[in-house]
């Protein structure tokens, strides 16, 4: 857990870059700064690694006041991705991945084992990429190397500035939706500077708006969309996000072919779907396309050495579910009154016509724009 208690910051001349700031931010969650340029959102950030020194107040992570712990190792232990990569252009891929577990004389064994994990996890195949030199990739492949690199010495936190603001917008959207899939699996303590609305209310659990040097409002991108403090919050957002959600129907923010599979495949096939489209879990079907139920990873796992088991026999058959025509707002409030990331729609049979997501949801309000 990060606190800031009445943190403020002066320079010589000009006024007040942070006047007082209080923020608590907790465990697993990313948190995306954002505000006008100048406001002390990416000053903010850089005192977490002492990039930047507070004036007066303090910092704790984890309880501890970051000031009285040596500068250097503080970094070590905090990951880093800046917005133009920064990878080394001399070293191999591998060598930029596993500088700071080499430099923290971590297990070797441990480290090249954690490297190739993490390539695998982001979609770049080790065999072929961990020995090349960060020019022989892509913008897109090289700020991917960037965020795992910010992971591979097992921190609990990472910041994040504005690291995607120089991609195309196609390799910006899919590096987005890797960071959503990635926090899910790893749940780090992620702290991400934006100047973009947009992609803010894509990845954050909460949006922390700033202006000049203040915290306007610190809230879930939800309720910052349907409860904006003040002017400027509705203004900085934009009056045709707000209230969005309540126009549209379910049909207008699910992804319209989930990954289904029929209800008499094994287990083995159930785990192949899995892997092929990186999904954790899967939505079961009978041969009309009925729902009858879901399997998840966890469930996958903890069954599959039963070789006689099929995927009926081990799904949740009690799956909550909502019909074409509802309302999303109707369907948020499901989700979140059952703790649940996915939501099934079904039509008048009860046939799978498509999944709402919480990255769905945020996209389809934004399409409508």
């Amino acid at each position: 857990m990060i606190q800031f208690n009445d943190v403020v910051k002066k320079y010589k001349d000009g006024p007040a870059a942070l006047k007082g700031i209080n923020l608590e931010i907790k465990s697993g969650e990313l948190v995306t700064l954002i505000g006008p340029s100048g406001c002390g959102k990416t000053t903010t950030m850089k005192m977490i690694n002492r990039l930047v020194e507070p004036s007066s107040g303090t910092i704790l992570v984890d309880g501890q006041d970051i000031s009285k712990i040596n500068s250097i190792e503080l970094r070590r232990n905090i990951g880093y991705v800046i917005q133009h990569i920064g990878l080394f252009p001399h070293m191999k891929i591998k060598d930029n991945v596993e500088i700071v577990p080499k430099l923290k004389k971590m297990d070797k064994r441990a480290y090249e084992r954690r490297t190739d994990e993490l390539m695998d996890m982001v979609g770049l195949d080790p065999s072929s990429y961990k020995n090349r030199y960060p020019a022989e990739l892509s913008g897109g492949q090289q700020q991917r190397i960037g965020v795992i690199r910010a992971m591979a010495a097992e921190p609990s936190i990472i910041l994040m500035d504005e690291p995607f603001s120089a991609l195309d917008p196609i390799s910006r959207e899919q590096l987005q939706d890797e960071l959503i899939r990635l926090q899910e699996e790893v749940r780090k303590t992620i702290v991400f500077v934006s100047h973009d609305m947009d992609e803010a209310l894509k990845i954050a659990d909460r949006i922390v708006l700033m202006k000049d040097g203040e915290i306007v409002q610190a809230d879930t991108p939800e309720r910052i969309i349907r409860r904006p403090r003040n002017d400027f919050v509705r203004t900085f957002i934009g009056e045709e996000r707000l209230n969005q959600s309540e126009k549209l129907a379910v049909e207008d923010v699910m992804l319209p072919n989930p990954v289904t599979v029929h209800l008499g495949r094994g287990m083995a096939y159930g785990a192949k779907l899995m892997r092929k489209h990186r999904v954790n879990g899967l939505l079961v079907i009978d041969k009309n396309r009925v729902l009858k139920g879901i399997v998840t990873k966890e469930i996958l796992e903890e069954q599959f050495r039963q070789e006689d088991l099929i995927l009926q026999d081990i799904m949740i058959a009690d799956v909550h579910a909502v019909p074409v025509g509802t309302g999303v707002a109707e369907a948020v409030d499901l989700m979140k009154q059952h703790g649940i990331h996915n939501l099934p729609v079904v039509n008048r049979e009860g046939q799978v016509a498509g999944l709402v997501t919480n990255s769905s949801l945020i996209d389809a309000l934004l399409k409508q724009l």
